[in-house]
């Protein structure tokens, strides 16, 4: 019985030795098997950026419109502003003028 009971404690430091360097090992391999996949993704993820910025340069027309105002047009801007930005405006054209 003694021998028996000797086994038994001596197949528990065994088993927790052998859990101890299994454990290692999977933690080591698993690391390195989620680094990659990162790479892996960093790479995937720039290769995409690069191919949506073609395609959208290659479909996407950006068009600039610019309206042409009249006396009448601009008289009425000024006449809806407040008295601050009018006198804002009014000294932004006498830099202007100066110069």
């Amino acid at each position: 019985m003694k021998e028996e009971l000797k086994n038994v404690i001596l197949m528990g430091l065994g088993v927790m030795s052998l859990t101890n360097e299994k454990a290692k090992e999977l933690k080591e391999e698993l690391l390195k098997k989620g680094s990659e996949l990162y790479e892996k993704g960093k790479v995937a993820n720039e290769e995409l950026k690069h191919n949506i910025e073609e395609k959208m340069k290659e479909n996407i027309t950006v068009v600039y419109e610019t309206k042409d105002f009249s006396k009448d047009d601009i008289l009425k801007k000024i006449k809806d502003m407040s008295e601050e930005d009018k006198k804002e405006l009014m000294s932004a054209l006498k830099d202007k003028s100066k110069k």
